[in-house]
């Protein structure tokens, strides 16, 4: 189970910071970064309405000491050997240190094996809290957006950049996408160029994924936060009171 976790999980590591303390081994932090959908964007402008949804890349810190340190009790023992791998150097091969455990004698096997049964489960909390921030988390939130607009969201790559840039795009914007920097629609510039504004003002973008639109006036903006029930059971009202196409 704990292998399984860790493999799913390794991917998505960036760094482990280490903090010798004693023989016993390191208290470690890792970094680990996730893509995710968390908020739901409605927009209307003069011309129709949208809603979107900006995929956010974010890094966390987590507590893996219990993957690099042995805890009193099981570090007297004998020496335990690192796992190979880049990622993964700074974590103890607890598959090994099991296999080493058999050669004990009975009476030291009695009392070595519950406090490795414990420590065991230590490192499924852990590894249980990455998985959930990493991969269950997004992937709830990914559901519930296939299931309420029925469409197939699609996962941007390491290479896209997510936040507002200046636009490089290969694939051609809506005429009706709102720039970033100015405020007017695409169709409003100029090769790129920003209307009645400087020379090096371009059209400013921001990656997103369009789930539904619909003809419409005015000009309003809501966001809705999809970690949170509340915020969802909103988005699904306002759903039902638009009428798209």
């Amino acid at each position: 189970m704990n292998a399984e976790i860790l493999d799913r999980c390794m991917e998505f590591m960036e760094e482990t910071e280490l903090d010798y303390d004693d023989v016993a081994g390191a208290d470690s932090s890792s970094w680990f970064n996730r893509i995710a959908y968390e908020v739901v964007t409605a927009r209307a402008w003069n011309d129709g309405t949208q809603v979107i949804t900006h995929p956010i890349r974010t890094l966390e810190a987590f507590d893996t000491t219990p993957l690099s340190k042995l805890p009193k009790g099981l570090d007297d023992i004998f020496v335990s050997n690192k796992m190979t791998g880049d990622k993964l150097c700074s974590f103890i091969d607890f598959e090994a240190f099991f296999e080493k455990s058999l050669i004990l004698h009975e009476t030291v096997l009695e009392q070595f094996l519950p406090k490795l049964k414990e420590h065991l489960m230590s490192i499924q909390v852990c590894l249980g809290g990455i998985d959930e921030w990493v991969i269950q988390e997004p992937q709830k939130n990914i559901s519930f957006l296939e299931e309420t607009f029925e469409k197939k969201m699609e996962m941007p790559d390491d290479n896209v950049t997510l936040g507002p840039h200046m636009c490089r795009c290969k694939t051609p914007h809506d005429p009706n996408e709102i720039c970033l920097r100015c405020g007017k629609k695409f169709c409003e510039h100029n090769n790129k160029r920003c209307p009645n504004a400087s020379y090096s003002w371009t059209f400013q973008c921001k990656y997103y994924q369009l789930l539904k639109q619909s003809d419409g006036k005015g000009k309003y903006e809501s966001t809705f936060d999809l970690t949170n029930e509340k915020e969802k059971t909103k988005l699904k009202k306002l759903l039902e009171l638009m009428a798209f196409d």
